[in-house]
């Protein structure tokens, strides 16, 4: 069963792009809750990209809907790669999940349902969040189980 596969996925991505979130925002603005609390925009509005302090509501908010996309973006994935992916079905998609991952969720999605990264850092500091959420991706996908049996 490719659960076990996803959850990974969706753990390191999540985590990898949560804390460069906060890292980025930290440089940003000199604080590191807006770079994950902006995430909660969509049920706090724009001010929760002005919330400096790390640990509270918007924060666990801000966690939950970065872990809920990057699921999203995880199941995407392991279809994506398949069952047993070669070297360069791996390289192709993983190098595809990033960009792609931008256009969705900023090109496609309404404003109140972004990511919100916007609100707080310069776009070369969002690439490297995406980036991030991707290596970390790769990294929960490498050596997963998957549903196939070994003999």
């Amino acid at each position: 069963m490719a659960i076990p596969r996803i959850l990974k996925i969706t753990l390191m991505g999540s985590a990898m792009s949560s804390a460069m979130a906060m890292m980025q925002g930290h440089r940003q603005t000199g604080a590191y809750g807006p770079g994950i609390n902006c995430t909660a925009h969509w049920l706090y509005g724009d001010r929760a990209a002005q919330m400096d302090a790390a640990g509270g509501q918007a924060t666990l908010v801000g966690l939950a809907t970065n872990t809920a996309a990057t699921m999203f973006w995880a199941w995407l994935y392991d279809r994506a790669l398949g069952r047993q992916p070669g070297l360069m079905r791996r390289l192709a998609v993983t190098a595809a999940l990033g960009p792609v991952a931008y256009l969705v969720d900023y090109k496609a999605t309404p404003k109140r349902f972004t990511p919100g990264w916007e609100l707080v850092m310069a776009p070369r500091r969002m690439a490297l969040v995406y980036l991030s959420m991707v290596i970390g991706m790769a990294m929960g996908a490498r050596g997963a189980n998957t549903d196939t049996a070994r003999p």
